[in-house]
């Protein structure tokens, strides 16, 4: 899965199907940081209830998500020049 906004919004937000399962286990990683992020997110717009959330809510979401990601891999990219 290519790490855009709108794959991240469809993975976190989308309703509950065997094609969105089977994505999150082929995902594990961004699966994982969507799970660490929706723990702490506070919607810009205010709402508590992710079914109210606004598309500029679900954004902001997926670029905390994206953000995180990115961070994960420069770690570990860290991690295989220390090891070579």
């Amino acid at each position: 899965m290519k790490l855009t906004v709108k794959n991240v919004i469809d993975l976190w937000f989308a309703e509950d199907t065997p094609i969105r399962r089977y994505k999150i286990k082929i995902n594990p990683k961004p699966w994982q940081i969507c799970q660490q992020v929706g723990q702490e997110f506070k919607a810009p717009s205010g709402r508590t209830d992710p079914t109210q959330y606004r598309k500029s809510d679900k954004v902001a979401f997926a670029r905390l998500v994206l953000a995180g990601l990115a961070e994960t891999e420069v770690y570990t990219e860290q991690g295989l020049y220390e090891l070579a």
